[in-house]
């Protein structure tokens, strides 16, 4: 599990933002989501108070050669020793992280003092966040944009977005909120589509083990586009709100439903929403959700019509109420370690609940 450190950002990305907000470089949106970052938490407080006794050993007029790291170190020892009590781990700590930090903190400010005499670097850091199985993540972009991951889902995105245009990479789902910018579109990248918006509030759908990809409108509008291998852009479809498209990344094809827009987004609220779904889609979201292998037994199954919403519930409770409210049961099958040790993933049988004992086994 993650530290309320790693809530918001990499290591290496505060550390940048930090130097440059130290250096007088900081642009106007690090500012902010530094001072954000900071309120998160004490631990976030604490390192940032540790950094800062860094700046402050280092000194504040400095050529860059006239660096020392071990001089600083020497520095910042003494300042937590007055400051820091003489135990516990967080003591020990302190010192582990100023031996490890002050290169990059150094580095760091050697790059603010000389970028600053240029202005603005123009160097761009790309970040990657990932939604573990179970689990949803909120972020928010440099941009001011807010985008929602689905669970087993990265986002590949700028610390800031200096081109013509905000682009963005995914794999999976995620729900965005783009901040109005007409002079610069908002692209997420998939691996077979391509979704231009402004401002506008979208769902996409987009599972490397996937073979459809889905894009969802709920305000807006948003211009769809496939992208081949060599690059080339061919226009597929411009949506208009509650529009739901089906592009088939293996035939090609695309389907457009005028739709409930909230049932595709509503995960982002913790919710699973089936409105008179078969129940093969029911079980391949559940699948995609918990990261586990559902196979469903019995042809009546494939096409059964389910309706429900849950919220919240884990992969048991789902299954059990699954079983409670359709004709099925299923059973897991033993999970034994494979010649490596590890074990693999979870599967879960479902079938009729008038399918005889010897055709579950």
């Amino acid at each position: 599990m993650k530290s309320k450190f790693m809530e918001t950002f990499e290591r290496e990305d505060i550390v940048r933002i930090i130097s440059n907000y130290l250096a007088g470089n900081a642009l106007e949106d690090d500012i902010i989501r530094l001072k954000e970052w900071i309120n998160l938490s004490p631990e976030n407080k604490r390192y940032y108070h540790q950094l800062k006794y860094i700046w402050d050993a280092s000194g504040q007029q400095f050529k860059p050669s006239d660096i020392s790291s071990e001089e600083a170190l020497k520095k910042v020892l003494v300042k937590i020793s007055k400051d820091t009590p003489k135990h516990g781990l967080w003591f020990y700590w302190q010192r582990i992280a100023a031996i490890l930090l002050i290169p990059l903190l150094i580095g760091g400010l050697v790059w603010s003092v000389w970028s600053g005499k240029k202005g603005p670097s123009t160097r761009v850091v790309y970040n990657e966040v990932f939604a573990s199985y179970g689990t949803r993540s909120a972020l928010r972009l440099a941009d001011g944009s807010q985008v929602w991951l689905n669970a087993g889902s990265s986002l590949k995105y700028p610390d800031r977005f200096t081109e013509a245009q905000r682009v963005v990479y995914l794999k999976g789902e995620a729900y965005f909120e783009v901040k109005s910018d007409v002079s610069r579109p908002f692209i997420v990248q998939t691996q077979t589509l391509r979704v231009r918006a402004t401002g506008t509030k979208f769902n996409v759908q987009a599972f490397d083990n996937d073979h459809v990809t889905e894009v969802t409108l709920v305000e807006g509008k948003v211009a769809i586009a496939k992208l081949n291998d060599s690059g080339k852009i061919t226009p597929l479809s411009v949506l208009t709100p509650n529009q739901h498209l089906v592009y088939d990344n293996n035939s090609g094809t695309t389907r457009l439903f005028d739709e409930d827009a909230y049932r595709y987004i509503a995960w982002k609220d913790g919710k699973l929403i089936f409105r008179n779904q078969p129940m093969s889609e029911v079980v391949k979201k559940i699948s995609q959700l918990y990261h586990v292998d559902i196979e469903l037994h019995g042809t009546q199954l494939q096409e059964y019509r389910y309706r429900a919403t849950f919220q919240e519930e884990s992969l048991s409770e789902i299954l059990k109420l699954l079983k409670l409210s359709s004709p099925i049961d299923y059973r897991e099958v033993a999970r034994n370690p494979l010649p490596d040790g590890s074990f693999p993933k979870r599967k879960i049988i479902i079938f009729p609940v008038n399918e005889s004992t010897a055709a579950r086994k």
